[in-house]
């Protein structure tokens, strides 16, 4: 059935009155905002600074400026605060932008304290941490993403910054163009540019390494036309753990640093792991066999081919695409501001929490790894509801283990 345009400004203006019904009913609630401004590497007060007060009505916006006092102390406050709005504070000091989110208790008060650090253009005690590495062989392409955490373990705490870059890495030469990005807070993909190096395949960023954990994503496609593909990569800082991740589970690897550690018989990948990398150590691994089928591009439907023949649903055309995007924005925005305080919350937590949360945080990506290999039509779906049970019973187990940290990870939303 075909919607006469009366129903479809109907449908539209019906999204809209729902969304809005979830609207708060307490509207422009006034807030107060106060902390203070700490120099991490000196610790002492920052005095006479700016500080801004960021939104996210219409993007990123600010919303007031303020500075702070003789003691680093600052305070936003009137009625342009709705305590029932999302805000973030940012400083910039010495080139580096720091933010904070803020949370607003049942008063409308917040109290945020925000932390600089002093910058060093030396290179400090960089490490990386873990690095994940997943291989997906497709046709003739092989997608490859690799995962950086570095822990930038200075004493006293400085950020790194060098306008030639602060981390350097490289991939097979002929890759010229590799996507990067780092990992910000709230898992938000922030996307950077690689600047080539002297030779082909050595790229660096520029991105400041402030203290404690960055996590960096290189990904890139390489040929893989003959059924055949050499991944060559290094970085210059040591490795403690390293783990390759190859679907499918049948292609042939060879490599001299990554040592077998099992198959996943379920979703078909096999996986490898490496330890204790020394600085600047190559890591390797030839693939070959046959990759898994690629999507078709093909247009032709001929005999024995499945046609896709448009149903009264897909005819809604824009109406139905602007409804489901009127209310993805509601549960995006309801899902920032229930999430963002509980990132706070567990700046402070104690290594047997961060450990805890470590656990949690591994089952949750198991869960949305899942997920994309069911969606891309890698997992056969019994297997796919089995493993994904599996994964939630576990991740319940874990969670109950410690209840002050249930209730910030009940707020996640884990893909159903």
């Amino acid at each position: 059935m075909k919607l006469s345009s009366p129903n479809r400004l109907l449908c539209v203006a019906t999204c809209v009155l729902v969304v809005g019904g979830f609207v708060p009913s307490k509207l422009e609630a006034k807030g107060r905002i106060e902390g203070r401004l700490q120099n991490g590497t000196l610790h002492q007060p920052v005095p006479n600074h700016t500080v801004r007060l960021l939104t996210l009505r219409q993007g990123m916006q600010q919303a007031a400026l303020t500075s702070t006092d003789a003691d680093g102390r600052f305070v936003f406050s009137g009625g342009e605060i709705d305590s029932n709005s999302f805000y973030l504070l940012q400083t910039e000091f010495q080139g580096v932008n720091y933010p904070a989110p803020v949370e607003f208790d049942a008063a409308g008060a917040a109290a945020v304290n925000l932390t600089v650090y002093e910058p060093t253009r030396t290179e400090p005690p960089l490490r990386v941490e873990a690095l994940r590495v997943l291989v997906s062989a497709e046709g003739a392409r092989a997608r490859v993403q690799q995962e950086y955490v570095i822990q930038n373990s200075s004493q006293p705490p400085r950020s790194y910054i060098n306008s030639e870059g602060t981390f350097r890495f490289r991939v097979p030469p002929e890759i010229t163009e590799p996507d990067v990005a780092v990992r910000g807070m709230m898992n938000m993909p922030l996307t950077q540019s690689a600047d080539p190096g002297k030779i082909p395949g050595e790229f660096s960023i520029r991105y400041p390494l402030k203290p404690g954990e960055t996590t960096m994503i290189i990904s890139y496609q390489a040929d893989y036309t003959s059924g055949r593909a050499a991944l060559v990569s290094a970085v210059d800082y040591p490795i403690d753990r390293a783990e390759l991740h190859v679907f499918p589970s049948s292609l042939q690897v060879d490599s001299k640093v990554f040592k077998f550690a099992g198959v996943d018989p379920v979703n078909g990948i096999q996986r490898f792991e490496a330890t204790n990398l020394p600085r600047g150590a190559t890591l390797e691994a030839r693939l070959s066999g046959e990759g898994a089928a690629g999507s078709s591009s093909g247009t032709a439907q001929g005999e024995g081919q499945v046609q896709v023949v448009p149903s009264s649903m897909t005819r809604l055309g824009a109406p139905a695409l602007l409804c489901f995007l009127l209310v993805l924005l509601w549960a995006l925005g309801v899902r920032v501001a229930r999430e963002w305080p509980q990132w706070k919350k567990r700046q402070h937590a104690s290594p047997e929490q961060k450990e805890l949360e470590a656990k949690v945080e591994g089952l949750l990506n198991s869960l949305a790894d899942l997920d994309e290999l069911f969606a891309a039509g890698k997992v056969a779906e019994k297997s796919y509801w089995k493993e994904r049970l599996e994964l939630k019973a576990r991740l319940v187990a874990v969670l109950k283990k410690n209840p002050s940290i249930l209730e910030a990870y009940a707020i996640r939303r884990v893909p159903r």
